[in-house]
C-alpha cells in the first residue's frame, strides 16, 4: 500500500480482546491506580481502553501506519527502536493506570480509545508498516502530506 509516497507491508490486523460471547473487553485501570500525588486525569485519560491485538510485527525502528476498514490512513506513527514494542503491552495495546494521568503517555491512551471505537462499531483497521532507520523524517513527512485525522487531535 502506498502511504503518501511510500510502499508499506501490510502487518497485522488489529483486534482487542473479547469475552466468550465475542464482545470487547474494556478496563479503566486509573481506577485502580492509587495517585498518591493526587494528578488530574488528563484529557484522554479516562478510557475505557481495550487490550489491543497485533501479530507478526517487524522488532525493527520504522514508521506504521493504522488503515481503516474502508483504506483510509487514520494514523500515522513511528518506532525509533521497535515497532513490535511500540505495539506491545508497553505501548498502545494495555494502557497502565500512570499513563492515564497528567505526565502519562497520553498518545497511547488517545490511539487506543480511537482503535476500541473502531471495532465497537465493526470497522477493524489494520496495521501497515514501513521499516527505516530513521523513522522520524519519513513519518514528518507522511504526516504533513496526507493530514491524518487522529494525527490532527490534540
Amino acid at each position: 500500500m502506498n502511504v503518501g509516497g511510500y510502499d508499506f507491508t501490510r502487518a497485522s490486523a488489529i483486534d482487542a480482546d473479547r469475552d466468550e460471547a465475542g464482545a470487547l473487553v474494556f478496563n479503566t485501570p486509573q481506577s485502580r491506580y492509587a495517585n498518591p500525588r493526587a494528578l488530574p486525569l488528563h484529557a484522554h485519560g479516562v478510557g475505557p481502553f481495550a487490550r489491543i491485538r497485533t501479530t507478526n510485527l517487524p522488532d525493527e525502528p520504522g514508521v506504521y501506519a493504522v488503515v481503516s476498514a474502508h483504506g483510509d490512513v487514520l494514523y500515522v506513527g513511528r518506532a525509533r527502536d521497535s515497532i513490535r514494542r511500540r505495539w506491545s503491552p508497553q505501548g498502545y495495546a494495555v494502557i497502565h493506570a500512570r499513563n492515564c494521568f497528567t505526565g502519562g503517555q497520553i498518545t497511547n491512551c488517545r490511539i487506543n480509545v480511537l482503535i476500541a471505537g473502531e471495532l465497537t462499531h465493526g470497522r477493524p483497521p489494520v496495521l501497515w508498516v514501513l521499516t527505516v532507520p530513521d523513522p522520524t523524517p519519513v513519518e514528518t513527512r507522511i504526516i504533513s502530506r496526507l493530514r491524518p485525522p487522529w494525527n490532527l487531535t490534540p
